[in-house]
């Protein structure tokens, strides 16, 4: 089951392409079908999306298509639209006292020593 974030992402989506009249539009009557197609096609990658980082991601999707498309488009150019999602934020750098850092020094050295005894066997 999709999210309703997304349906209504989508049919807000698919309402401005009906604005532009392009050639190859679904009738009037057919736009719900065209919404449940467009849903069906997107839900294996939306059952990861989450609202915040990708309702943005879909809007963008939209006005790109909107700009590119000189006829009715399908799913499949709205997902090769879709800007790629943000990276997550990087951890900060650990705060290793000079003691930590010490033991790990050692701790590296011994395993360097061991691997250098073994590979000499």
């Amino acid at each position: 089951m999709i999210e309703r974030w997304i349906e209504r992402e989508v049919a807000r989506g698919l309402q401005g392409l009906i604005a532009l009249r392009l050639p190859g539009a679904p009738a009037e009557d057919a736009i719900t079908l065209t919404l449940d197609i467009w849903l069906a096609a997107l839900a294996t990658r939306a059952a990861t999306w989450v609202e915040h980082a990708d309702a943005p991601r879909l809007q963008a999707a939209f006005r790109a298509l909107y700009a590119q498309c000189s006829t009715w488009p399908v799913p499949r150019q709205l997902l090769d639209a879709l800007p790629a999602p943000k990276p997550a934020p990087a951890l900060p750098a650990p705060r290793l006292t000079p003691e930590e850092r010490a033991r790990n020094r050692a701790r590296l050295d011994a395993i360097t020593q061991t691997l250098f005894k073994k590979v000499g066997d």
